[in-house]
């Protein structure tokens, strides 16, 4: 990986490709001839010149020449019957030099290839933007069959497998072809230009091409879908983390890492460096690792030793323009490994205002390989994470204040100061009898109803309740009396636990079921919702007001879900 040189490609292909196979005929697209079909030439590199062959007229030459000094492990090259397709962009021209965007696909793709790469431009200029100048003077994508892995990225150049090809009425696909994509081109400043020093280096690297693209896709597909990715990608690290996986970073380690943990290597790395995100723009200063990433592409533009990075000097990037020591930060998400589960309990003392936060911490690797000295000496499993925590409470005037909790012991009560005397709205109020008229009047059509309703909780209003068989069916009731005067006397709305993903956790949250309801209907965040509908809050609310046996299964709850 680290003996790099500059490269001239000269490939010799046959000048035409006969289709004599009966069932590439069955396969021909529609309105597609057979017969010869011209090869063509992908490689790494500006395309020099193609150049009939001085000894065989049926054979052709392809040059190419590629000037930055790249390893064999990132050479490739495809030759095949391919259509090819240039990438414009939508922008006027500003002055500045675009690199050429290219895309091949094999016949009868054409259609699926023009709807699959055309935002590429746009994630070309969201990094060139974000980042800085992209490190080659063109991009090419090749979509090939029978791929061994997904994609592979080689200099300037990625291979992709077919499967990734989709038509304009796609939905499902667009999702995954778009971040598959949009990675490939992001590994071009991270992976290929910038490369890891040492392999104990590779989840930075891999991580932050990840964190990259996390960012375009925000952009791009939009914040709930980024939030719902990192989400997932959370719980998985947490569930893997738990015992049996190495730190991101062994610097004593000089051999490469298992393919077979690379996988959750660059899920954990990408899901770290968010968080350090987070921590850093909280330091004082309003940069983050945007402000990191450019320095560093920068240095490694104008000194090719600096392209190598590192740990080390990624952290004192950050002490240096963020303000920012990461020690503490690092032995506990990069050097150790593990993931904490937590667990909060909250109450409100009316005598001093405030809500008593009950925050209680373990760590199952750690507890796992306590009792064995080789394990802690390899693995390094953290018993205690420490750092800062924000909790956000929705107060009953509906607005959300943020508190935040230094957590330094694995049990402690917090009081957290209450910011308003404002009472919960009741249900016999005039207010709520006016939201209730409103949503009547916008059931029969009233426009400046439906608008004057906006965001307040008016329930979930269903005609299939107001049959009374269906109701029973359904085992569906309103609430009691007893649970309308807890809703009364509530002083919060509800309150969410690190809604911002600084720690990578599970969290556990016991707080009424009316005020998980409260937080579906309106709270607009994906992940709010996503935590609403968890084992943890929809099936614990299930366990309590599901007495009796399932209506569609006609079992216990208790056998049905098993509480958490």
């Amino acid at each position: 990986m680290w003996a790099r040189c500059p490269w001239d490609f000269e490939i010799i292909v046959p000048r035409h490709l006969e289709q004599v196979d009966e069932d590439d005929d069955e396969e021909r697209a529609e309105g597609e001839t057979g017969g010869r079909h011209p090869v063509v030439v992908a490689c790494n590199g500006e395309f020099l010149e193609q150049i009939d062959h001085p000894l065989d007229p049926r054979k052709t030459i392809f040059l190419y020449s590629l000037d930055k000094p790249t390893s064999v492990q990132q050479i490739a090259w495809a030759a095949g019957p391919f259509h090819i397709l240039q990438i414009q962009s939508d922008k006027a021209d500003d002055g500045s030099p675009r690199p050429v965007m290219h895309a091949f696909c094999l016949p009868g793709q054409e259609r699926q290839l023009a709807a699959s790469v055309t935002f590429m431009r746009l994630a070309m200029e969201f990094y060139r933007n974000e980042f800085g100048s992209y490190p080659h003077k063109s991009h090419k994508l090749v979509f090939v069959n029978d791929m061994p892995e997904n994609r592979f990225d080689s200099a300037a150049m990625s291979l992709v497998s077919s499967d990734f090809l989709h038509g304009e009425d796609a939905i499902d696909s667009v999702f995954e072809s778009r971040q598959l994509l949009s990675h490939a081109l992001a590994c071009q400043w991270l992976g290929v230009h910038v490369y890891p020093k040492t392999w104990s280096d590779l989840w930075l690297v891999n991580g932050l091409g990840l964190y990259m693209t996390g960012l375009f896709l925000k952009r791009h597909l939009g914040n709930n879908e980024y939030r719902f990715r990192m989400r997932k990608d959370m719980d998985r690290v947490v569930e893997m983390d738990s015992g049996d996986m190495p730190p991101l970073c062994q610097p004593m380690n000089t051999n490469p890492p298992d393919s077979a943990l690379l996988t959750f290597i660059n899920m954990k790395a990408a899901l770290v460096l968010h968080s350090l995100d987070r921590r850093l723009g909280r330091s004082g200063t309003s940069l983050g690792i945007p402000r990191v990433l450019s320095k560093m592409f920068l240095q490694a533009v104008t000194n090719d030793q600096q392209a190598a990075a590192s740990t080390q000097t990624f952290f004192k990037l950050c002490r240096k323009l963020c303000n920012f020591d990461a020690r503490a930060f690092a032995e506990q998400w990069i050097y150790g490994s593990g993931c904490p589960r937590m667990r909060f309990k909250a109450n409100f003392n009316r005598k001093r205002m405030a809500v008593e936060i009950t925050v209680q911490q373990h760590s199952p690797a750690f507890e796992r390989n306590k009792n064995d000295p080789v394990r802690m000496q390899l693995l390094r499993p953290v018993e205690l994470f420490e750092g800062h925590m924000t909790v956000r409470i929705h107060e009953a005037d509906g607005t959300p204040y943020e508190h935040v909790l230094d957590v330094q012991t694995p049990f402690k009560k917090y009081d957290v100061p209450f910011n308003t005397k404002y009472k919960r709205v009741r249900r016999n109020t005039k207010r709520f009898i006016a939201r209730q008229a409103a949503a009547a009047a916008a059931a029969q059509g009233d426009t400046d109803a439906a608008e004057a309703i906006g965001m307040i909780d008016v329930g979930f209003a269903l005609d299939l309740w107001e049959d009374t068989k269906e109701r029973e069916n359904w085992k569906v009731s309103d609430w009691t009396e007893e649970d309308e005067q807890k809703m009364a006397q509530a002083t919060y709305e509800w309150i969410r636990m690190d809604a911002d993903f600084e720690w990578i956790t599970i969290i556990i949250f016991d707080q009424p079921d009316f005020m998980w309801v409260s937080q579906l209907q309106r709270d607009r965040d994906v992940v709010a919702q996503l935590e609403v509908c968890s084992p943890v809050g929809v099936l614990n609310l299930l366990l309590r007001v599901l007495p009796r046996p399932c209506a569609l299964c006609h079992k216990s709850p208790q056998a049905s879900y098993p509480r958490v």
